[in-house]
């Protein structure tokens, strides 16, 4: 498996342009996953209120727990 890692900025949405070529063959099936960074306003206000109330991993692992118990 070939993985390929690279920061663009996206001049044209329905377009993406790599730096370097990928070292693929024509017509070979690819999985793409494309992460936009800062762009989920409502998701960076709800980890600033988390964070804000010193809400940790382990408070979110007994939260899970407790509520699977309860089913």
């Amino acid at each position: 498996m070939h993985t390929h890692k690279e920061n663009v900025i996206i001049d044209d949405p329905q377009r993406l342009v790599l730096k370097e070529p990928l070292p693929l063959r024509k017509g070979q099936r690819v999985e793409v996953l494309i992460v936009a960074e800062g762009e989920d306003v409502e998701l960076e206000r709800l980890r600033g209120e988390i964070a804000q109330r010193g809400v940790t991993g382990a408070d979110v692992r007994d939260a899970i727990a407790w509520a699977r118990g309860r089913g």
